[in-house]
């Protein structure tokens, strides 16, 4: 089994025999806790080489999984991992500002802050890659 562990981002990228997963580590209150995801080969190779990206995914994936309620369907996380892994930089920037400006609350952008030293008025404004 190869595996890559994200220590700022909190997840582990894991391949073996079986496939590709992300072990995502979540924290709600005072519960951590990881989500398993599976991953197509493509995934993991974004996740493995881009860490931007990786860390945007991170992001947006952790807000939702914080609560039950709130937890992605597979298809929605196929639209996550579709949108912010393969689209481009213009899709991903509004895709994460509408969920970022809409039900998370500046939970996304504020987690890019934190783990990746960005402004958060810049990331706020729209601007999430680095220029």
């Amino acid at each position: 089994m190869e595996k890559r562990v994200f220590q700022n981002l909190r997840m582990t990228l894991l391949s073996n025999e079986e496939g590709f997963s992300l072990d995502l580590g979540v924290a709600s209150g005072h519960a951590d806790f990881s989500v398993l995801i599976k991953l197509t080969e493509e995934d993991y190779f974004v996740i493995n080489t881009d860490e931007e990206r990786a860390a945007f995914l991170q992001a947006a994936l952790h807000h939702p999984f914080q609560l039950k309620e709130t937890w992605l369907t597979e298809s929605e996380q196929r639209t996550y991992f579709d949108t912010i892994l393969h689209s481009t930089t213009e899709t991903v920037e509004a895709f994460l500002t509408e969920k970022d400006h809409g039900r998370a609350h500046g939970s996304i952008s504020n987690m890019v802050r934190i783990t990746r030293g960005r402004d958060l008025s810049i990331l706020r404004a729209g601007e999430w890659f680095e220029k």
